[in-house]
């Protein structure tokens, strides 16, 4: 599947190559064609001059004076004719106008001889008026805008050099289609000017979507980790089009948000509607325990399950309200702006007295100003969860120290132990629900493995990516383990 933006730069590298590999044809065929038109005239001046030659030749004056009717007979209505004498041994700007269609008047006589003159085509045709074909073809015309010369045909006499200048007529559009570039055509200018729209509004359709697609992908983050409260993809929307998608959006994000509370609601009623009974079986127990007597081994085992049971069974709806409350974290993350140092100060003090208790020494290193979002309820659950598994898992007189520091990838929360650590191969499960490993051998912690229900773990994990957060662990080069967990860091108000 590839993303709009790859489909957008290929659509602008299509609008892109389309008006080269046009422009190359038609630069091609219009080459073409205008080589067809202008040999095309120029065979026609040829063919003309060739009509003319018994006349030239023969030198009746009589028939030269009337050879501007011949011309006018043989010319058509796209081509002027201008026929040129120059007599031998006579300067190359020595030459006569001796006949024109249409004729030329008096008053214009100079700028022609001016414009053949400039044209330099002359040059050529005195220094070989024998030549078989046409000479020279130029398509520029007197300061640009004069009559278009196509082509010089001489002729050689015995009385000098007669050259006949074939030009398309001015007025005419097929000299402004051979003279103006193709693409400087108004029809070509227009065809331009529509396609480079068509492709604006294209493009631009294009990056509206893509836009707007960009801007819901970054609320939608946002959203995910609890960065924004209040705002709605409908009011962030600005194409019409996903109006509908953007109103779903919401109604969808709604939806979860009210079923996070629903949820958070319903394991806090399930917690108190438990623990009652619960509480209530425990109180029924202190008379069985004065009624049964001490030799009674059987009824005292009975009591002693029972009570284990009781015990049991409070801690699992500590733990299921904990998984509960994970997964409405999930759904609708927190948005408080917490100091984690601030946090983990205050919870590393309320946890000394049970390190104490189980002969574990409890050290934090914290850096305070450490910003995050998210709430003291979900990071206490974290550094609880995990302090608690770090000081059952440390051997008497061993040491657990609590870091938090910030760097440029987040903030950072690390817990190192001295315990065992994990076995290589069960690294990547400890986050997994339900598991659980304890060292075999020793009375204690398989005392521990029946209270514990593979459950800490597995919430801390989850409240770290409600966070929008990471968590690793490895074992530690000496011994133990070490857990880190990378935080974003709250942005700026």
């Amino acid at each position: 599947m590839r993303p709009i933006a790859a489909k957008l730069a290929l659509i602008v590298l299509l609008f892109a190559a389309v008006p080269a590999v046009v422009y190359q044809q038609f630069r091609v065929a219009e080459e073409e064609r205008t080589t067809l038109l202008l040999d095309g005239v120029a065979n026609q001046g040829r063919a003309i001059a060739e009509a003319l030659r018994p006349v030239l030749e023969a030198g009746d004056p009589t028939e030269v004076t009337r050879v501007g009717e011949r011309m006018a007979a043989l010319a058509g209505s796209q081509v002027d004719l201008r026929l040129l004498f120059r007599p031998r041994e006579a300067a190359i700007d020595s030459f006569l106008l001796v006949a024109a269609v249409p004729p030329v008047p008096s008053s214009e006589m100079e700028a022609e001889r001016g414009f053949l003159i400039r044209s330099r085509l002359l040059e050529t045709v005195w220094q070989s008026c024998d030549a078989a074909e046409a000479i020279g073809r130029s398509l520029t015309g007197d300061r640009g805008n004069g009559p278009l010369v196509v082509a010089v045909t001489p002729l050689q006499t015995g009385a000098g050099c007669w050259a006949l200048v074939t030009r398309l007529t001015q007025s005419e559009s097929l000299a402004r289609a051979v003279s103006t570039p193709f693409w400087q055509r108004p029809e070509v200018l227009l065809a331009l000017g529509l396609y480079l729209a068509l492709a604006s509004v294209i493009l631009l359709v294009l990056l509206s979507v893509s836009r707007n697609l960009a801007r819901f992908e970054r609320l939608a983050a946002s959203i995910s980790v609890g960065r924004e409260g209040n705002r709605r993809f409908e009011k962030l929307n600005e194409v019409p089009e996903l109006a509908g998608v953007a109103r779903q959006f919401d109604a969808m994000v709604d939806r979860l948000r009210g079923s996070a509370a629903s949820i958070r609601e319903t394991a806090e009623e399930s917690a108190h509607a438990l623990k009652t009974p619960i509480g209530a079986i425990r109180q029924s127990l202190e008379p069985l325990r004065n009624i049964v007597p001490e030799g009674d081994r059987r009824g005292r085992r009975a009591l002693e399950i029972i009570d284990q049971s009781c015990a049991r069974l409070g801690q699992l709806v500590v733990e299921a309200r904990r998984a509960i409350e994970a997964t409405a974290l999930m759904a609708d993350p927190p948005i408080e702006r917490i100091d984690l140092g601030h946090v983990v100060s205050e919870l590393v003090e309320e946890m000394r007295g049970p390190s104490e208790a189980a002969d574990v020494h409890l050290e934090a290193h914290v850096e305070h100003g450490v910003i995050v979002l998210g709430s003291d309820e979900a990071i206490e659950t974290i550094l609880e969860n995990l302090i608690d598994n770090a000081i059952g898992f440390s051997p008497s007189g061993g040491t657990v120290r609590v870091v938090v520091r910030s760097a440029r990838r987040g903030a950072i929360l690390t817990v190192l132990d001295q315990g065992p650590g994990v076995k290589s191969e069960n690294l990547g499960r400890i986050f997994e629900k339900g598991y659980s490993s304890r060292p075999n051998g020793d009375a204690d912690a398989v005392a521990a493995a029946n209270e514990n229900f593979g459950m800490g773990l597995w919430i801390v994990r989850r409240n770290v990516e409600a966070m929008g957060g990471s968590i690793r662990v490895e074992n530690r080069a000496s011994s133990g383990l070490a857990v880190e967990i990378v935080l974003p860091l709250a942005q700026g108000d």
